[in-house]
């Protein structure tokens, strides 16, 4: 009972997702999801071009959708046609294009969530008095980064010599690929429904702060690790700590008006 109660209250979150990211794992391998997904994800990704543009409705952006579906359609009569009910698609060029497409459309995914999460973020600030920038460098910033927080941890305590340097390098790398791909994702799809307009990012005091303290992080580790003989200790460890303190404190003095 519980199960089929908790499947019921899943399902509005899981079958949009099931639809429209190609998935070819073997033990979930369906080909009528496999075409459904091949139909739909042309016509989410139109429709997530033309909803960041003002009008929605216009010429362009109904091309656009009509252009979508019309992809779908075609991309969903090859899938049929290519694909065996029993097993999903064997071969290196076969899978690829199925692999490229689910990769794409979980990237989709993630950034449709990361908006509402944000625009969400944004109501609540503007309900409670708080800045939005500091809810994202708070509440917004811990959440996507306790998993990254807990692995790496453990990583760097039970994983030997080997585990420590995984894990040192998924520190950097993963807010690297969140700057460089994320955000740059999200500023391309953002001026691009623009176009030709200018995508105006607006000023905020927080952004050039988060960046000065960013540049004094990755400054102290460029001083810190070839003094200490490459090596990641405690004093390295302690500084990194401190500066995200500081940055802490001075976005709690900023919202308490006791800094300006």
């Amino acid at each position: 009972m519980l199960h089929c109660v908790a499947g019921a209250l899943c399902m509005p979150l899981y079958l949009p997702r099931r639809l429209t990211i190609p998935d070819i794992a073997g033990h979930r391998w369906s080909r009528p999801y496999a075409v459904a997904s091949a139909a739909l994800a042309p016509v989410l990704l139109a429709f997530t071009w033309t909803s960041q543009r003002h009008n929605p409705l216009s010429s362009h952006s109904l091309a656009v959708l009509a252009g979508g579906a019309l992809l779908g359609l075609l991309l969903a009569a090859l899938a049929a046609a290519t694909t065996d009910a029993r097993s999903p698609p064997r071969g290196r060029r076969r899978r690829v294009p199925w692999l490229a497409a689910g990769f794409v459309m979980s990237v989709l995914w993630a950034y449709t969530l990361a908006r509402e999460l944000v625009a969400l973020l944004v109501a609540i600030g503007y309900v409670v008095g708080i800045k939005p920038s500091v809810l994202g460098v708070t509440v917004l910033a811990w959440g996507d980064s306790l998993g990254d927080l807990v692995s790496n941890v453990a990583m760097a305590v039970h994983g030997g010599p080997g585990g420590a340097q995984t894990a040192v390098s998924g520190c950097y790398a993963g807010p690297l690929f969140n700057t460089v791909v994320g955000l740059g994702l999200s500023l391309a799809l953002a001026a691009g429904a623009q176009h030709p307009a200018p995508f105006a990012v607006p000023a905020d005091a927080a952004a050039y702060e988060a960046v000065g303290f960013l540049g004094a992080a990755l400054a102290w580790a460029l001083f810190v690790v070839p003094v200490r003989g490459m090596r990641i200790d405690r004093v390295y460890g302690v500084g990194l700590i401190a500066i995200y303190l500081c940055f802490f404190a001075v976005r709690v003095l900023e919202t308490l008006g006791l800094w300006s």
